[in-house]
Parts: structure tokens; C-alpha cells; sequence
């Protein structure tokens, strides 16, 4: 249910985006995510490499600045120890749906470089159903920095370097004192998934 409201929410911000923009480009992403370990309160896990791919739609806003809204998928293998239990292990499908701003600086008539920030959700389905949890959303953030090749108008190739982490725990706090008040709120992962890889894009708009 959560995921399904989610999912609804970046649908109706492409919507909104899609009646406002000047361009709308269809993105086709293929790469490789690299593999890495993670800790929790109650053991410790490693999610293998993986291919990963994707589709999204990029919406020009102004020259050189763009939205982007991307589903990414990959489905590694994965093991979990527990500090008192058994090891497990299975695939697992690690999904992805970022909204993400992105900034191109041309270098030449063709080639632009280009970076994103991207936070949306990731949520991870347990395909060999051998762990604990079946489903398990999350906050995410990310980022890309790479180079867009553009011989024309209607074609172009990016290839990029990647950084995907779902967040692990959120946590904040209220303060009221004789010198003024305020609040706080920190996030952390140790969860950060490296993916080289790139896009073949096609101008819809």
C-alpha cells in the first residue's frame, strides 16, 4: 500500500511537470551496479553486483536544466548474518523510483557534461523468498555525473557514474531553552550501491 501511494505521488508531480515543460526526452538506462556490504542493529549483509536497467522521461524546464523521473531495477544476490542466527541468502529485486534535477554544461556543439541529484523511494522484493522480510521500502537519494553526446536534435547517448543508497534510519529531535529553540533531523545508510552505466535517449517533445 505504501509503495502504491507512493508510486501515485511521482505520478501526478510527472503530470504537473509534463503540462509545463518545453521538452519531454524517453530514457532507456543499462549498467552495472557494483557489489557492497551493509550493517543493521542485529548483524551485518552484502548485496552482490548486478546488471541493472531502467526507463524514464526527462522534461526540459529551461536550457540546460531538466526533471527527470526514472524506474531503476537490478536483482543480485544477497546474504544477511544475523549475530545470533544462521546466515540467509537469495535474490533480491532492488527497485527504484526517483524524481531527480539535473544540470547540463555544453562543451562543444555535441557533447555536454551533466550532473543529477535524484531521492524518490526504494523498495526491495525478497524473489527467492529466503529471508525475513518479503517487501521493505525505504527513502532514497542519489546522484549521476557523466557526459551527453547529442548529434541531433532527436538522438543522444549519456553515460554516467552512479550512487543509489537507500536510507537506513531517520531519526530528529526538539529543543526549547533559554537561548531559543529548533529541531533537527538526521538520516544515514550504510547501504551506497556504485552503478556505471548510460542511456540511450530519444526526444519525444
Amino acid at each position: 500500500m505504501k509503495s502504491f501511494l507512493l508510486c501515485t505521488a511521482f505520478l501526478a508531480v510527472t503530470l504537473s511537470a509534463a503540462a509545463q515543460t518545453s521538452s519531454v526526452t524517453l530514457l532507456t538506462f543499462a549498467g552495472y551496479t557494483f557489489a557492497d556490504k551493509f550493517q543493521t542493529y542485529y548483524g551485518y549483509g552484502k548485496i552482490q553486483d548486478a546488471f541493472q536497467w531502467g526507463a524514464g522521461l526527462e522534461f526540459g524546464i529551461q536550457p540546460g536544466a531538466a526533471m527527470e523521473l526514472l524506474y531503476l531495477r537490478s536483482d543480485p544476490e544477497a546474504y544477511y548474518d544475523e549475530s545470533f542466527s544462521s546466515q540467509l541468502s537469495g535474490k533480491i529485486g532492488r527497485n527504484y523510483i526517483m524524481l531527480g534535477a539535473t544540470r547540463y554544461a555544453p562543451i562543444n556543439d555535441v557533447v555536454s557534461g551533466f550532473g543529477t541529484f535524484d531521492m524518490g523511494v526504494g523498495f526491495t522484493s525478497n524473489i527467492a523468498e529466503t529471508l525475513y522480510s518479503s517487501n521493505v521500502t525505504k527513502f532514497a537519494i542519489g546522484g549521476r555525473l557523466g557526459l551527453k553526446v547529442a548529434p541531433n536534435d532527436k538522438v543522444s547517448l549519456r553515460i554516467h557514474a552512479q550512487i543509489l543508497s537507500p536510507v537506513q534510519w531517520i531519526g530528529g529531535g526538539v529543543y526549547l531553552g533559554t537561548g531559543g529553540s529548533g529541531a533537527s533531523v538526521s538520516t544515514g545508510s550504510t547501504i551506497w550501491q556504485f552503478n556505471l552505466g548510460g542511456s540511450l535517449n530519444y526526444r519525444i517533445k
